[in-house]
């Protein structure tokens, strides 16, 4: 499937999620709070790369606005608007990598929107460790594919954007199209990407921080599916050398 069919048919799954009724402001609270709670989670599990100067703004990135439940609406309606006029803009190379990207955030959405069902009036006070994970477990009895999908993203998102800091060309092609981008209506998606990318630049290979991301989050996984009592330690091989 073509990147920008891709992108079509994320849009679909994103704008159908109940986070975009407005009549559910409870879900919705529960859902930031649960957002909150994560995004502190995954700043913990990963501090190690954070504390690397040249791998920081690529991580906190990745955490921020992919993995993390950043609000995804003004991209998301942007590209449903301007899809067209990107697909012709933008070399298929870029396409592909915000088509992973994205695909990777709104996976998370949806995962996250089943765990405030499952998690309900627990998110009215501060969420304990032992009610996420026993609603996390709950939920990989249902969607355990999904969860590998979205580690499986995580890790083809570093080789695609290697590609694009790799070559010349296509760094030229994507800053000749700003402005053109900015004038056709899809300026936050060409800005999410710009974002993306000069964040991993310093990275000598973001293919392998995402790698090793997407190795912890797995064994995390696998340590709340055999019932670990500290599913979320620091994974043993981590250090900050």
């Amino acid at each position: 499937m073509k990147a920008g069919d891709r992108l079509q048919q994320d849009l679909e799954r994103f704008f159908a999620l109940r986070q975009h009724s407005e009549a559910d402001p409870l879900f919705l609270r529960r859902l930031h709070r649960l957002q909150h709670w994560q995004g502190e989670r995954l700043q913990s599990t990963h501090d190690y790369l954070l504390g690397h100067p040249d791998a920081e703004p690529g991580v906190r990135f990745l955490l921020d606005e992919v993995y993390g439940g950043r609000d995804l609406r003004p991209v998301a309606q942007e590209i449903r608007r301007a899809l067209p006029k990107a697909r012709r803009l933008l070399p298929d190379s870029v396409m592909n990598t915000s088509a992973i990207a994205l695909e990777a955030a709104i996976l998370t959405q949806h995962l996250d929107e089943d765990l405030v069902e499952r998690l309900g009036d627990r998110l009215d006070s501060p969420l304990e460790e032992s009610a996420y994970v026993q609603a996390y477990r709950e939920q990989a009895d249902d969607f355990l594919d999904e969860r590998h999908r979205q580690l499986e993203l995580v890790g083809t998102l570093g080789p695609s954007v290697d590609r694009y800091i790799r070559s010349r060309m296509i760094q030229g092609t994507f800053r000749m199209v700003r402005r053109p981008a900015h004038a056709a209506g899809f300026a936050s998606l060409y800005d999410f990407l710009d974002r993306a990318f000069r964040a991993m630049k310093s990275l000598d290979s973001v293919g392998e921080v995402l790698a090793v991301i997407a190795t912890d989050e797995r064994r995390i996984l696998e340590r709340i599916l055999a019932g670990h009592p500290t599913p979320f330690a620091q994974p043993a091989g981590a250090t900050h050398e």
